[in-house]
């Protein structure tokens, strides 16, 4: 009989039932698995870059925007009191008496008809008279208690210096446009901007002192106001936001206050620190926009706000619109992020468990397949060896051999077919006798 092949075999077919039996539940329940580790990665996925979102948008930019108005605030705010201080400084007696007899000595000694550079050469060193020591001292105090002014002087009618608690450029102030416009309205604002005479950056406040008695217009006092406030300012704020910075600037830019860098002296109110010349659309924007809001970078997060404008300063200083200083309040967004950083962790884990999944799955299906493979060869030998013997058995006696015995213990049906056809064999045996006894008798006879 022709040889079968192996897959056309009982042995092979008994092998790879063995095996899709052993191997199909295992990859039924990893395909199951992954398809649900897969789904969950993918529901945790879009749940994390909700709370991302949701984190960025309604929590950390409210809360540096929210930062960034309340610098604006602490600064109109503080900026307001320091107008009042001036304000109050020059309504103050000795400021106005100072003033008022000031005037008349001025005019005594005729300086109201010299020209200001004759006046001016007069008082080439010298700068005032020394004649009220009373309101030097006033003056010097106020700034001792203030802290942030850098100097203070006042002129009288005529736009000659009066008291002084530094020594000013000039003795003649009348032709400055702050003398002027506070002259004129009473008082006067203006923006950052370095004073030679204090030696720092600073705001001029200028105040027109009035006869209390007779309303006359007696002179200005202008204090100089140093931004050293708005970088301090800027460094407490600063440090209520984790890894953030505070930078203040001007509507032209330029910057009063930097965090990040402690406000190096090289970046203050230098063009080649504008906020204008970045690349940074974040900051474009918030120089462009009025009010307050933010913005959600790639890298960062960023509140912004605008100072106050008319509507505070207006009833404060006639005509003044305010100081339109910008403030940035910024985060990096790894920082913000930190409360979820949590679920990032579980989202990785639930990645790592997927790959660990597949090759578990790829494992199992191998040891599985290996398992089947060896108990399906035992089992096949179990079928095939006596399936063998009844082959042979039958080979022999198809060719007229019965004299061999078939003896299968097995304990099941073959060992039942291997009986029977053991029988079989014995009948065919007598059969065959019995044929070979008649055959003898009829050559005999």
């Amino acid at each position: 009989m022709a040889k079968r092949s192996y897959f056309n075999s009982l042995r092979g077919k008994i092998t790879n039932r063995a095996l899709v039996l052993g191997i199909l539940p295992i990859v039924l329940i990893g395909i199951l698995a992954y398809a649900g580790l897969s789904r969950l990665i993918q529901e945790a996925d879009q749940g994390l870059e909700e709370s991302r979102s949701e984190l960025l948008d309604k929590v950390v930019g409210a809360n540096l925007s929210a930062t960034a108005n309340r610098v604006v605030q602490q600064l109109d705010g503080f900026m307001l009191e320091r107008i009042s201080d001036a304000v109050t400084w020059a309504s103050a007696p000795t400021v106005i008496s100072a003033a008022r007899e000031a005037a008349a000595v001025h005019n005594e000694k005729g300086l109201p008809d010299l020209t200001i550079e004759e006046v001016e050469a007069q008082f080439e060193t010298q700068k005032s008279l020394n004649l009220y020591p009373v309101t030097d001292k006033y003056l010097r105090t106020q700034i001792a208690n203030s802290l942030h002014f850098g100097e203070v002087f006042i002129t009288d009618e005529f736009g000659f210096n009066v008291a002084l608690t530094n020594p000013t450029s000039d003795f003649v102030q009348s032709d400055e446009g702050w003398w002027k416009t506070a002259m004129n309205n009473g008082i006067s604002v203006g923006q950052v901007e370095f004073d030679s005479s204090a030696g720092i950056w600073s705001i001029d406040i200028s105040v027109r002192i009035d006869d209390d008695l007779t309303g006359k217009r007696l002179g200005v006092m202008k204090s100089v106001l140093g931004v050293s406030l708005i970088q301090e300012v800027a460094d407490r704020r600063a440090n209520e936001v984790s890894g953030g910075t505070v930078t203040v600037a001007n509507n032209r830019g330029l910057l009063l206050a930097e965090t990040a860098t402690r406000h190096d002296e090289d970046r203050i109110m230098n063009d080649g620190a504008n906020l204008n010349t970045v690349s940074d659309s974040s900051i474009i924007n918030a120089l462009q926009e009025t009010g307050s809001g933010y913005t959600i970078g790639d890298t960062y997060v960023l509140g912004y706000a605008h100072s106050a404008g008319t509507d505070l300063y207006g009833n404060v200083v006639q005509g003044f619109s305010g100081f339109d200083w910008l403030v940035l309040v910024q985060q990096p967004t790894e920082v913000a992020l930190a409360p979820i950083r949590n679920l990032s962790q579980v989202q990785a884990n639930l990645a790592e468990s997927r790959k660990s999944t597949l090759l578990v799955i790829g494992i199992s299906i191998g040891v599985i397949a290996l398992i089947a493979l060896m108990m399906a060869n035992m089992l096949a030998r179990g079928i095939i060896n006596p399936l063998n013997q009844l082959q042979e058995s039958a080979e022999r006696v198809a060719k007229g051999d019965t004299s061999r015995t078939i003896s299968i213990q097995s304990n099941d049906e073959i060992e039942d077919l291997a009986k029977n056809f053991d029988r079989m064999r014995n009948s065919v045996a007598i059969l065959i006798s019995r044929y070979k006894k008649i055959q003898g008798e009829r050559r005999a006879s």
